[in-house]
Formats: structure tokens, sequence, C-alpha cells
């Protein structure tokens, strides 16, 4: 059976450290012509950081008051999974 996405939050900008509706699961569309670099943080600094391709969408899990941020605005959306 195919998983479908649930919305449980209204899209945002992202840039600076947000922790997108205290989700467990984010959404992040990179909605630029370029690469941007993501980064997941929380209160004792930085857990891991990816590049995010031109036009594409990927799906991350996180502790909810884990924060997301990019070094340039994308889209985020708070989601989960049935």
């Amino acid at each position: 059976m195919a998983e479908t996405i649930k919305l449980i939050g209204t899209e945002i900008a992202l840039s600076t450290a947000n922790t997108v509706s205290l989700a467990s699961v984010v959404r992040l569309y990179n909605n630029t012509a370029g690469t941007v670099l993501i980064t997941r943080a929380n209160t004792g600094g930085t857990i891991g950081t990816c590049t995010l391709g031109a036009g594409t969408v990927e799906y991350f899990t996180k502790i909810p008051a884990d924060t997301f941020a990019s070094n340039t605005a994308i889209r985020a959306a708070a989601i989960a999974f049935t």
C-alpha cells in the first residue's frame, strides 16, 4: 500500500532556523534555480547539513524541537505519512 502525505501545517518560506510547526516530518521544496544548503540543528548546535538541488523535494524526519534553516529561502511544510 502506498503512503499518503497528510498536510498538518501551512507551507512557509524557510531561511532562518524554524521548527516548522514543531513537526516530526517536514517536506522541503527548493523552488530556486540553484542548490541550497539545509542545516538541521538543536539547542546544542548543528546536527547535520545537506545540499538540496534546484527544483527538488525531500522529506526529513526530526525531533519536534529541532530546527531547519537554509542559506536561501525555500518552502517548508509540516507533514505526516499515513
